[in-house]
């Protein structure tokens, strides 16, 4: 469900993440997303130095995700950076629900629903910050109906109560309008930056 979701939202951004859906194998319900790499192979641990310098683009994309959905188990295994196909961002198993301590349920989601991703891998590496209010109105242009499409098909899977459902909606409705200022608060992070131009923070 994480993933699901958090794919979901990524691909309604454009974000580059691999393209996924539930999928049903018996009586069990699992994420499955098109590969990404050559020849089936699973893709090499990525630079993630030098998909920040090169691909700022994509790589302020994936930071965007991250914290919308508050996924703080980014590294350089589930992020891939390859000449021949691009950048790719998968596995958000710990995003959403899984930002919770197992088996807390509802409450504990309203609860980390302030955590700022600190300490992105891709932070100190990044050299420009003039794609984040591109991608701020991306995050910000995903509709309510677009979010609450994604998380209640997980609700007819039976992998969410209807309770839950209506609770992860209003912690990505509040986390899209203040991710921002998410963003704003983390800039002493982003040390290749010289110059700060999103918000006030960074020129003070």
């Amino acid at each position: 469900m994480n993933d699901y979701v958090s794919t979901a939202l990524g691909m309604a951004m454009g974000v580059p993440v691999p393209v996924g859906t539930l999928l049903k194998l018996g009586s069990e319900w699992g994420f499955c997303s098109i590969g990404f790499g050559e020849h089936g192979r699973r893709p090499p641990p990525a630079d993630l130095e030098a998909l920040s310098a090169e691909r700022p683009w994509e790589a302020t994309g994936v930071i965007m995700l991250d914290q919308w959905v508050s996924n703080r188990d980014r590294h350089d295994r589930n992020v891939a950076y390859m000449s021949a196909f691009g950048v790719a961002a998968f596995d958000h198993d710990q995003a959403l629900f899984g930002a919770t301590p197992p088996g807390t349920g509802v409450e504990s989601l309203q609860q980390v629903r302030e955590l700022r991703v600190k300490q992105h891998p891709f932070a100190p590496h990044l050299k420009t910050d003039r794609y984040f209010d591109t991608w701020i109105e991306r995050a910000r242009s995903v509709t309510v109906e677009e979010l609450r499409r994604a998380v209640w098909t997980c609700v007819d899977a039976d992998l969410l109560t209807r309770l839950e459902a209506e609770a992860l909606v209003e912690f990505l409705q509040y986390r899209q309008r203040n991710v921002r200022q998410f963003i704003e608060d983390s800039y002493l992070e982003f040390v290749g930056i010289e110059a700060w131009t999103l918000g006030s923070g960074g020129g003070e």
